[in-house]
């Protein structure tokens, strides 16, 4: 596991993290505000939605590792990525529990 996380920089998780919360974000605009009924728009939604949200699950485990072995320090992207896929995961699902899109 320690080869694991010494693989993955935390700047690299950051901005992957940020891709993740980038795509539900689209995902949500689309929803609520373009209504796009493209085709093919629909087809990249359904086919990276759920292998997405098992990526941010385990990419949050991996954080949590990561920002252990830092002892939660401030000042480290992995803290900061931790607490952004934190907030998208109990966004993503308070989104299934209250059918909230």
């Amino acid at each position: 596991m320690n080869t694991i996380l010494e693989k993955f920089t935390s700047k690299k998780l950051f901005f992957v993290s940020l891709a993740v919360v980038g795509y539900f974000c689209l995902v949500l605009l689309n929803f609520y505000v373009v209504h796009s009924d493209f085709v093919l728009i629909g087809v990249f939604q359904e086919m990276l939605t759920f292998p997405l949200m098992l990526f941010q699950f385990a990419l949050l485990v991996l954080l949590i590792l990561r920002c252990i072995k830092y002892k939660f320090r401030v000042d480290r992207y992995a803290y900061w990525s931790l607490f952004i896929l934190l907030a998208n995961n109990s966004f993503v699902i308070c989104s299934f529990i209250f059918k909230i899109g």
